[in-house]
C-alpha cells in the first residue's frame, strides 16, 4: 500500500531506497518504513526508529532499529539489503558485526555472545566482552578476566588462558598489555613477530587504537577547570611519538586529520595524522566535524558571539594550506545525524540563530555554492540525490537539488 504523504508527521532518515516515517502527534507518534515509491514496507507501529550505526564513523547504515518502547533496551533489526527482519529477540539488542555479514553480537543478563541472522547462537552468551581480532573473535571470561579466541563458526581456537590485563581494539586489530609490555596480537592470541613492543608509559590510564595510530591517556600533573585528571598523546604504529601528552582529548576525524583539545581554553586545534599542526588550538575553534567523502574538507564551529557556535567550512590543501570555503556564520543542524546533514557532495546548513529564533535550513555544495535557499524547517539529504526530504510549515515532501518538488 502506498502511504498518503499528508499522513506523514515526521521523516527521520532516508537511506538505501527507504525512509523512516512517523504518523501521529509527537506524544503518541509511531514509526514505520517506506520505499522510494511510497510503498509501506514496515507498518507504523513502533515508538521509535533509526538506522543502526555499526562503526565509529557511522557509515554502515544497512539495518534499521525499530523500538517497541521509549527505550534502547530492546529493538528489532530490519535488513534493508534483503528486505527481511533479523530473527533475534528484541531484548537481546543485536549488534551487526562489521566485516562479518550475517553475524550479530547478542546480550543476555550482561553477557555477550554471537548469533546469525536466523537467530542461531554461534557463540553462547557467556562472555564478559567480545572483540574482533582479524577474522576471528577475542572473548573474555567474566570470572577470570582472561581472554580466548573463537572462530566465526563458533569453534574454540584458543581457550580463555590469555592473561592480557588491558587491550585496545579497532577494525580487527588488537593491541594488548601483558606483564607491563604493549604489543600487537594476531588471531591466534600470539604476539605478532613483525611488530615491535610499544613503549607506552607505565602510568597509562587508557588507550584508544585508531588504525595505525595509538592515542593514550596519562595522569595530568595539575587538574584544570574540572576536567578529568588526564592528558592525551599520540604514537604511530611502532611507538614513535607524534603528539606529546599535553592535550585533554585527541579525536580522529577521518583517515588524515585529528582534533586536539587544549585543556585551558577548550579550543580544538587540527593536526594531520603525522602530528603536524594544520590549525593551532589558539585559533578559537571549539569543534571539528568531518565531511564524508572528502577528507580535506572539514566543518568547524567557532564562538563568534559569546553564546552560540557559528559554523563554517575549510579546505586543507596538499601543502597543509588552509582555505576558508564558507565563513563561520551558519548553524550546523545537530538535530540531524551527520549522515542526514551530509550527502552526495552537499551539506545542510541553517541560518544564524540571531536572524530568527528557529533557523531555516538550506543546502550548500562542497564548493560553498548555495543550492537550496533557507526556506525549510528541516532537510534530510539521505543518499538519493534525486529525492531530498524536506519539511516546510509542518508538511513533509521531497525535492531535488534544483529545489523542485519531486514525485513521492
Amino acid at each position: 500500500m502506498v502511504l498518503n504523504p499528508s499522513h506523514i508527521t515526521r521523516l527521520r532518515e532516508v537511506r538505501n531506497g527507504f525512509a523512516i516515517f512517523g504518523i501521529g502527534s509527537a506524544q503518541d507518534r509511531r514509526y514505520g518504513l517506506i520505499d522510494r515509491n511510497g510503498e509501506i514496507v514496515v507498518d507504523a507501529r513502533f515508538r521509535y526508529a533509526d538506522f543502526h550505526r555499526s562503526d565509529r564513523q557511522g557509515t554502515d547504515l544497512r539495518y534499521v532499529k525499530f523500538h517497541p518502547e521509549d527505550s534502547d533496551s530492546s529493538y528489532h533489526l530490519f535488513d534493508t539489503q534483503t528486505g527481511t527482519w533479523i530473527r533475534i529477540g528484541s531484548g537481546r539488542r543485536p549488534e551487526p558485526i562489521p566485516g562479518h555479514d550475517g553475524l550479530f553480537l547478542t546480550f543476555r543478563q550482561g553477557l555477550a555472545g554471537i548469533a546469525d541472522n536466523d537467530g542461531r547462537q554461534i557463540v553462547p552468551e557467556i562472555y564478559g566482552a567480545i572483540f574482533r581480532i582479524g577474522e576471528r573473535f577475542l572473548v573474555q571470561d567474566p570470572r577470570t578476566g582472561k581472554f580466548g579466541i573463537r572462530t566465526s563458526e563458533g569453534e574454540t581456537a584458543v581457550p580463555c588462558i590469555l592473561a592480557f590485563d588491558r587491550i585496545a581494539c579497532d577494525a580487527g586489530k588488537v593491541l594488548a598489555r601483558q606483564v607491563g609490555e604493549w604489543f600487537y596480537v594476531d588471531d591466534c592470541g600470539e604476539r605478532m613477530a613483525n611488530r615491535p613492543v610499544i613503549a607506552l608509559p607505565n602510568n597509562v590510564l587508557g588507550v584508544n587504537l585508531y588504525g595505525n595510530r595509538i592515542c593514550y591517556y596519562i595522569p595530568r600533573r595539575e587538574k584544570l577547570r574540572g576536567l578529568d585528571d588526564r592528558a592525551c598523546g599520540m604514537l604511530d604504529a611502532v611507538g614513535t611519538e607524534l603528539l606529546p601528552p599535553i592535550w585533554f582529548v585527541i579525536n580522529r576525524l577521518n583517515g588524515k586529520y585529528f582534533s586536539v583539545g587544549d585543556a585551558e581554553t577548550f579550543f580544538c586545534g587540527l593536526t594531520d595524522s603525522d602530528g603536524h599542526t594544520i590549525i593551532p588550538a589558539d585559533a578559537g575553534i571549539y569543534t571539528w566535524i568531518p565531511i564524508k567523502g572528502n577528507e580535506n574538507l572539514l566543518i568547524f564551529g567557532a564562538d563568534r558571539d559569546g553564546s552560540n557556535l557559528n559554523y563554517g567550512m575549510v579546505r586543507i590543501g596538499p601543502d597543509r594550506e588552509v582555505q576558508e570555503t564558507l565563513p563561520a556564520r551558519f548553524v550546523y543542524p545537530h538535530w540531524l545525524p551527520d549522515s542526514e546533514a551530509q550527502g552526495h557532495g552537499c551539506i545542510v546548513l541553517a541560518q544564524n540563530r540571531h536572524q530568527e529564533e528557529v533557523p531555516h535550513c538550506g543546502i550548500f555544495s562542497l564548493n560553498g555554492e548555495q543550492l537550496v535557499p533557507f526556506e525549510y524547517d528541516d532537510i534530510l539529504l539521505g543518499d538519493d540525490s534525486e529525492r531530498i526530504a524536506v519539511c516546510k510549515g509542518g508538511e513533509w515532501f521531497f525535492i531535488n537539488l534544483k529545489n523542485k518538488r519531486t514525485l513521492f
